[in-house]
């Protein structure tokens, strides 16, 4: 990948000087902010002597190895990346710019204690009709640091002694580490955990174990800032021997962080060997408003959620863009949770949607720990409550997460019980080669010959009329309208007549 930089100098109160950058990539120009006298290069063993004297060469004199081979390199008279951008290019050097990373809230310090309302959104409440008494999961909020002895979140911690902390200036790891930089990773794991039936505060939405890793270590409270540097070191010591055996069951990461950039290629690599260790990860789309998703969110093996309000539309700070197709959206506005100094109060944010769906994820995978990372993602967006256009779209993903579907959808026999009550599916999954045929029935409902019953793929693409098949339904045999076999994959149903429309999701299999 190629970028164009142009920069704009300031300076902040960190103890490092940062730089706006203007990137040109996939067609588009945005700014980022950087570290200012620092870039990520990857230098391969066959080239490892000839990369390292060119960057010596240009002031580059710290050099260290920060995963696999992507280096992190820091020019000892801080000149700007500016400066060298053409040597880079024209040396065929591959080279990222080290990204500054932020918490992403929007606090409005309006609280109302009594006031979960998002609870409601997800059918929590039902959810725990089916939900397991104890925990197989951990999630590991990648956040701030957790006030460990809040009365909400000190039974739901994993043991402190296993905590760590990477400065956020040089990604140096301190551990056992339970400082807390700021309120937001409290906030976070409150979502996700905070304790129920307690006779105090709130409820979580999990029961998940809590382990902190704390990104923004030293970072200043009133600018809290890390870097992409930080982020991977604080990911590859996850996904690392030591840290793996200190837990058991399975493994969320949730991080609600980010950077209005693309996802950086050593940041993808560290996630994609956490994805492959069977682990999965959550992130905050961010909350600038933009069409664009920002990092690590956007990543690949990442599931990227943004913000909705209360009346299912997506909040006017979240972001958005074409990698919300592989992900999901959850509320994000006047949220209720855990805060520094043992308190609560309410946020707004992206940053509180992200561990909305950790904890239904943990929810899902406690009940099923056998299920593989990408099953359980699977089942979590596919009995999501779809509020945008057909299927996933680049707002609200595959849709606003529902607790009591994902639980349900286990505990139910699949082959009698589609996800949606306003269209029955039956067999769903439907095998072609097994059934012949599916049959859908319209619930509460009477059927008449005019009415109207579409598959759609989730791409929006028309695949068949359903045929007619009395008034008790419909009935399919898998092909399109040219009568051709259809793929494997999930399908939309869309029935519709003079009064009344419904839509369902289905999975075929051949």
């Amino acid at each position: 990948m190629s970028f164009l930089f142009s920069i704009i100098f300031s300076l902040n109160i960190f103890s490092f000087e940062t730089e706006r950058v203007r990137i040109f990539s996939n067609g588009n120009y945005h700014e980022v902010e950087t570290v200012k006298g620092e870039v990520i290069v990857r230098i391969p063993d066959n080239k490892k002597n000839e990369i390292i004297e060119k960057l010596k060469t240009l002031g580059y004199k710290e050099i260290k190895q920060l995963y696999k081979d992507f280096y992190l390199a820091k020019n000892k008279n801080n000149v700007s990346l500016n400066y060298y951008i053409s040597s880079f290019s024209n040396d065929n050097i591959e080279f990222y710019p080290n990204t500054i990373y932020r918490p992403l809230f929007t606090s409005f310090n309006d609280p109302n204690l009594s006031n979960q309302w998002y609870l409601n959104k997800i059918n929590l409440f039902y959810a725990s009709d089916f939900e397991e008494t104890k925990t197989t999961v951990t999630v590991a909020v990648v956040d701030t640091g957790v006030e460990y002895l809040h009365d909400d979140l000190k039974n739901v911690v994993m043991d402190t002694n296993t905590w760590t902390c990477f400065d956020y200036e040089n990604g140096s790891l301190t551990k056992p580490c339970v400082a807390t930089s700021h309120w937001h990773g409290t906030a976070v794991s409150g979502v996700i955990s905070a304790e129920r039936n307690n006779l105090k505060g709130i409820a979580g939405i999990s029961k998940a174990r809590i382990y902190s890793a704390n990104v923004f270590y030293n970072s200043p409270p009133e600018d809290l800032s890390s870097t992409v540097s930080t982020l991977i070191s604080a990911l590859s010591y996850i996904s690392s021997n030591t840290f793996i055996s200190q837990i058991s069951g399975k493994l969320v990461i949730n991080m609600s962080l980010g950077s209005d950039t693309d996802c950086e290629a050593p940041l993808q690599s560290v996630i994609d060997e956490l994805y492959n260790k069977n682990v999965i990860i959550v992130a905050a789309a961010g909350n600038s408003s933009l069409s664009q998703v920002s990092s690590p969110a956007n990543c690949r093996n990442v599931v990227p959620v943004s913000a909705t309000d209360e009346i299912d539309k997506l909040a006017y700070f979240s972001n958005y863009g074409s990698a919300m197709l592989n992900g999901l959206s959850a509320p994000g506005v006047n949220i209720f949770t855990t805060t520094k100094d043992n308190g609560y109060a309410e946020y707004n944010g992206t940053s509180f949607s992200a561990p909305i769906v950790s904890g239904v994820i943990a929810l899902v995978w406690a009940k099923r720990p056998e299920l593989k990372n990408y099953e359980v993602i699977d089942i979590v967006k596919k009995t999501a409550r779809d509020v945008g256009d057909d299927g996933p779209d680049t707002k609200f993903g595959w849709g606003i997460v529902d607790a009591y579907k994902a639980v349900s959808f286990l505990e139910a026999n699949l082959q009698t019980k589609g996800v949606n009550r306003e269209i029955l599916v039956y067999p769903n999954p439907f095998y072609p080669s097994k059934h012949r045929y599916v049959k859908f029935h319209i619930k509460n409902t009477e059927i008449y010959p005019g009415d109207h019953l579409m598959i759609y793929d989730f791409s929006g693409n028309f695949i068949a009329y359903v045929r007619y098949d009395g008034k008790d339904g419909f009935i399919w045999d898998g092909k399109n309208s040219s009568g051709a076999d259809v793929d494997t994959g999930l399908y939309v149903v869309y029935y519709k007549n003079d009064k009344n429309t419904a839509k369902s999701k289905f999975l075929l299999v051949r």
